[in-house]
């Protein structure tokens, strides 16, 4: 995939929720400070109400994305924040010119579902932040890390061991994002092959009975018992702030029981902690790529790179 040198184009577009200049000003000085360049979308500040706030009609976001894609010059495209809509208008992208000009798609939560269905397709993806910050910030490494996937296309990182972590050992290729999306999409032909694949999953806002309810949906769909690993990311604001006294952790302990529950039948590896998904350090992933998981001296040692 591309590496972003000096003066190289990153595209901001926003396929989903609605979104304002203000919200992705940390995002262009990201872009600006590390000598790229930057150019939006043209529907990408636009609303349109629909039951939600969209940035735009299905055609508006529709043509900021494809435009993105067919870009001839830009090397990445940074969607401008997650919510829902991405499924609305996937079936319709065109990969003829994207196939020719490839570029790196940025983003996690809602735009899992592009992550799914070009990962299905062979293309590598980088699952990090949106543009649109979460409302308590991110951590150092929630950015250095999407640059370092953007500029060497490799990543590196260690982190505390989880008692529920079974195995010493882990080497695949990685797909997955957000549960709920992943959920969503049984049955379609953006759901990436999972086949002896590592599968990562995150969420937030749930209730502990949707996470079972969609981990039995996964399963029953023979999807589970596919991969030959899990990578289990940030679970939090799980069910209510009234009665979740885990409500602000980044890895909610009953979340994690429920996980371990629906998966601990899989004789496989499985990592637990994982810092990446709607929480505070959010560190890349370079989905559809390979990673290599070890621990060392108590800690989980980490790499990815493009496979």
């Amino acid at each position: 995939m591309l590496t972003l040198k000096n003066k190289d184009k990153i595209l901001i577009v926003a396929p989903a929720g609605a979104v304002t200049k203000e919200h992705i000003l940390p995002a262009i000085k990201i872009i600006e400070d590390h000598g790229w360049n930057y150019e939006i979308g043209k529907n990408t500040f636009n609303n349109y109400s629909f039951g939600y706030n969209y940035s735009g009609t299905p055609k508006e976001r529709l043509n900021d994305l494809q435009w993105a894609l067919d870009h001839s010059e830009a090397k990445a495209i940074w969607f401008a924040r997650g919510g829902y809509g991405a499924v609305q208008i996937v079936d319709q992208l065109n990969f003829n010119k994207f196939i020719n000009h490839p570029k790196w798609l940025i983003g996690y939560s809602d735009n899992t579902v592009f992550h799914q269905h070009f990962n299905r397709r062979g293309f590598p993806t980088l699952h990090a932040t949106v543009c649109k910050p979460l409302a308590d910030g991110h951590s150092a490494e929630t950015f250095t890390s999407l640059i370092n996937a953007l500029q060497r296309n490799e990543l590196n990182y260690s982190f505390n061991v989880h008692p529920l972590n079974k195995g010493n050992s882990l080497e695949g290729i990685v797909t997955g994002g957000n549960l709920s999306i992943l959920y969503s999409l049984i049955g379609s032909n953006s759901l990436d092959l999972f086949d002896d694949k590592i599968l990562f999953i995150e969420d937030w806002y749930e209730n502990f009975y949707h996470i079972d309810r969609m981990l039995i949906g996964l399963k029953r769909a023979g999807v589970l018992n596919k991969v030959k690993g899990f990578l289990i990311g940030g679970f939090t604001r799980m069910d209510s702030k009234e009665d979740n006294i885990n409500y602000n952790s980044p890895f909610d302990d009953v979340a994690y029981y429920v996980i371990d529950e629906r998966i601990k039948s899989f004789d496989v590896p499985k990592i637990y902690g994982f810092p990446a998904g709607h929480i505070y350090d959010c560190r890349a992933i370079i989905m559809n790529g390979k990673i290599s998981i070890k621990i060392e001296n108590n800690k989980i040692i980490f790499s990815n790179s493009i496979s």
